[in-house]
């Protein structure tokens, strides 16, 4: 099901349902890239685009959700994670300032390994290169002036390669002269101010600004980020073109891991920051081109971009607390031809990248003093895609795709070659990496009802750290492509302003698993399996009242056997992975009015084991938000919310490293006020 939930979501404002009728401007957009959308069977979250053109969710064997976070309903986020993680099978942690790690249909992954697994991309485009993902890729997405956000579990389309193995995100924003043209102000009782402006500079040009500060309710913490994005529409001639530039800029103060038994339950404890010296610093600049027409064979979508972004940040999670910079500049180019039931398309990309890392601080156990590792590469990426729709009956639909691709590493060492404690700096070398995605899918309809079901492999190169951050139990350039087979099946109900729902059974088997053991060391050849059920729901009430909710029950578990000499970090065929929660939750109870609105929605996250040796465990917890908005003219909205409730003590994220349990604590109790003034 299409997530109904947004004013249950955790965002700083809530809103009023998605209208029953939708007005012109909206069909005309929906129309645009050469899809025709019946008037009877438009709803705006049946529509996904980050395949290129508008198409119905309800006729695609993926499991797609999609939220709508429009600033017309004065919704915006203080992180992604506050929205995401109202969808069933979504599990994102949130660390200090803007860092989180993300799951879906996973465990929450970290490393290459989190970085590799999901695809986050605008409009299509990925935020970072293939092979130089960052594991918080969210930290750059324009969320707080997204129109839409759309969610694909499991295998990615064949649209897309390099990770979307687990899942892909896709931020779309709204075009100038679409109006959603508004200024919003907003603060918390705990130190975090917002500013935001969306605004047409003519028809055909909009600039959006977002500035943020967060004092950080943790010592020593917070931040402050700038986002800047302009987009310009144009014809040329049968050409339909919009160009977007982002800027984004972050400046933290991090606070670290809380270290201690249950200290994230001391009140006094989680305000205080063990590792005052951490932050992170990054900058990302991205250029994108679309160009759309309608040809005799179908719509053509041509997409070239470039980007830069570059970062420095201590790692504060691992002794040592080695310095970090990274960076990268790339070129690409995406397109696809989409026909009548077929599509088609090539994508490049040229990626020039560095690594940087070297320690300061005195060597602690193998994470010796001075330079870890200093390398460049460059990288290419070649693929080709190809889908095909047979339509079997009136009903059945079979869905065929697949997916290849190309990639080469030039590894070049710009450091003495040979080892430096834990550390393995290689000489220069080439790798070549080829793979094929398969996807087959198939749609029953029956009316009110689909029926669908789904195979596909996810795969992925590896990350350019798995292979040349290496480490002393590794050969260098040892770590292989990782590829993720799933099955899915389910059903889903899209009647508008009835009741929705949909329920999908998921099963996953993952090969070459690349990821670091409880010792922060890598394994370069993990095995897992993933089995679940997900389910999600929105029920109008009568009288301005619905109900919403969505859940996930699964069981993630490893599929090979690693002795590393404790039974705490020792991982056992069959045993649970760390930090993968067997049940995900949320429930929302929402009223709304012309001008009034209000929700409260409980958010349930289960006990799970923080270690490989399944003898440490997070007993999970429950956390309840109340929130609300009044109009207090047409174009005026107050909005409150009060997250955490009744300041219970929780952990963001629980974790076992390096012989100790370790802790992200949650928020205490804190209070959102804002102002949303609309431009239109």
């Amino acid at each position: 099901m299409k997530v109904l939930s947004i004013a249950g979501a955790v965002a700083l404002f809530a809103a009023p349902p998605i209208a029953a009728q939708v007005d012109q401007d909206e069909l005309d957009w929906m129309a645009d890239g050469g899809v025709i959308i019946t008037p009877d069977r438009v709803n705006p979250l049946d529509i996904v685009v980050a395949k290129g053109v508008q198409l119905q969710t309800n006729d695609q064997s993926e499991t797609i959700d999609v939220l709508l976070p429009t600033s017309s309903e004065g919704l915006t986020l203080a992180h992604p994670a506050e929205i995401l993680n109202t969808v069933a099978g979504i599990n994102i942690h949130r660390g200090s300032g803007q860092e989180h790690l993300t799951a879906i249909r996973s465990p929450v992954l970290t490393g290459g390994a989190g970085a590799g697994s999901f695809l986050y991309t605008l409009d299509g485009v990925p935020l970072r290169a293939a092979g130089f993902a960052n594991v918080n890729g969210l930290l750059e997405a324009p969320t707080e002036i997204a129109s839409r956000i759309e969610v694909f579990k499991g295998p990615g389309p064949a649209d897309y390669g390099s990770n979307s193995v687990h899942g892909l995100i896709n931020i779309v924003l709204a075009n100038s002269g679409s109006g959603d043209e508004f200024v919003r102000l907003q603060g918390s009782d705990r130190g975090y101010i917002n500013s935001t402006i969306v605004k047409d500079l003519s028809e055909a040009v909009r600039v959006s600004a977002d500035l943020s500060h967060d004092s950080g309710f943790r010592d020593d913490s917070g931040f402050d980020q700038q986002k800047l994005t302009l987009q310009h529409q144009a014809s040329f001639g049968q050409w339909d073109i919009s160009a977007l530039a982002a800027l984004n800029n972050l400046n933290q103060e991090t606070a670290g891991f809380l270290q201690g038994d249950d200290i994230y339950r001391d009140r006094d404890a989680i305000q205080t920051n063990q590792n005052p010296e951490a932050f992170r610093d990054t900058q990302a600049l991205r250029v994108q081109v679309k160009a759309t027409r309608d040809t005799d064979y179908g719509v053509l979508v041509l997409q070239p971009y470039a980007r830069r972004t570059q970062q420095r940040f201590l790692r504060h999670f691992v002794p040592g607390q080695a310095l970090d910079k990274n960076g990268h500049t790339s070129f690409g180019f995406k397109s696809g031809l989409y026909g009548d039931g077929w599509s088609a398309g090539v994508d490049a990309e040229y990626t020039s990248g560095f690594q940087y890392e070297f320690q300061a601080n005195p060597s602690r156990f193998s994470f010796v003093q001075g330079l870890h590792f200093d390398y460049k590469v460059d990288s290419i990426v070649l693929a080709g895609f190809a889908t095909k729709d047979f339509q079997l009956s009136h009903r059945a639909t079979l869905q065929l795709g697949a997916r290849a691709e190309y990639t080469s590493y030039e590894y070049d060492n710009l450091a003495d070659t040979g080892r430096s404690g834990r550390f393995i700096r290689a000489a220069d070398r080439t790798d070549d990496f080829f793979t094929l995605t398969p996807k087959l899918g198939l749609t029953y309809d029956l009316d009110r009802v689909t029926l669908f079901a789904r195979a596909a492999r996810g795969s992925r190169a590896p990350q350019t750290s798995d292979l040349y951050s290496a480490q002393q139990n590794q050969v260098p350039g040892q770590a292989d492509v990782e590829t993720l087979d799933s099955l899915e099946a389910g059903l889903r109900s899209q009647a508008f302003n009835r009741f929705d729902f949909e329920l999908t059974a998921f099963t996953m088997w993952k090969d070459n698993f690349f990821f670091r053991n409880a010792n922060g060391f890598n394994v370069v050849n993990g095995k897992t399996r993933h089995e679940g059920i997900e389910a999600s729901l929105d029920i109008p009430l009568g009288k301005g009242f619905s109900f919403a909710g969505a859940g996930t029950l699964a069981r993630h578990t490893y599929d090979f056997t690693e002795t590393v000499g404790s039974a705490a970090n020792n991982i056992t065929d069959g045993d649970r992975v760390d930090t993968a929660p067997d049940t995900l939750g949320n429930l929302a109870l929402r009223y709304d009015a012309d001008r009034f609105g209000a929700f409260m929605r409980w958010t349930h996250v289960g006990s799970y084991f923080t270690n490989p040796g399944n003898t440490q465990t997070y007993p999970g917890h429950d956390i309840f938000t109340l929130g609300g908005r009044i109009d207090l003219r047409d174009d005026l909205q107050l909005s409150l919310r009060v997250d955490n409730l009744f300041d219970s003590r929780y952990a963001d994220r629980a974790d076992f490293a390096f012989g100790s349990e370790r802790y992200f604590p949650g928020r205490p109790r804190t209070l959102f006020a804002g102002l949303t003034l609309s431009l239109d």
